[in-house]
């Protein structure tokens, strides 16, 4: 999943996507006739954009690859709405784990200059920040924050844990 080309991010784009949708989409678990665990991938394309791309680029690509989930899913933009917010919070974590002597100009996320500590940790901040801002908006009212936590609590680590999965086997060496 190496590459700031714009054929790399098409190519991350459409694969993440045909992940969650043909894959992911199937996969949810509950009890009580609810569901709580949910696997979301796709956030990983917009973690993985290149650095240097202009905020508001991310955030219409963000909201691109979420209006995509939207359509297959059949969400009325929930996906379009938390990848947004995604997109736009991603300069955050960035500024925060930033080295002391800057980003390089063509660095990735995901990147040999970064290491792989650092991408861990950012990953984690995209990740969590898109699970909890998706529960919240589809809870829509802080009276189901004991869904809202639970969804939370399961699907972050998840999800997480198979972004970390996905990237490590695309591109085993850092």
């Amino acid at each position: 999943m190496r590459g700031n080309s714009l054929g790399a991010n098409v190519g991350r784009f459409v694969l993440l996507f045909f992940l969650q949708v043909f894959v992911f989409r199937q996969v949810s678990l509950g009890w009580s006739g609810k569901e709580y665990l949910f696997i979301w991938l796709y956030p990983l394309f917009i973690a993985a954009l290149p650095l240097r791309t202009p905020r508001p680029g991310v955030v219409a690509l963000a909201f691109l690859a979420g209006l995509s989930v939207d359509i297959a899913y059949g969400t009325l933009g929930l996906h379009a709405s938390a990848a947004t917010a995604t997109g736009y919070f991603r300069q955050f974590p960035l500024k925060f784990l930033e080295p002391k002597d800057g980003y390089k100009t063509k660095s990735t996320p995901e990147g040999r200059d970064l290491g792989q500590a650092w991408w861990v940790r950012y990953l984690a901040y995209v990740t969590v920040f898109y699970c909890v801002f998706y529960f919240s908006v589809e809870a829509f009212s802080p009276v189901f924050w004991q869904d809202i936590l639970l969804k939370c609590l399961l699907s972050i680590p998840v999800s997480y844990l198979l972004s970390l999965i996905l990237v490590s086997f695309l591109r085993p060496r850092l």
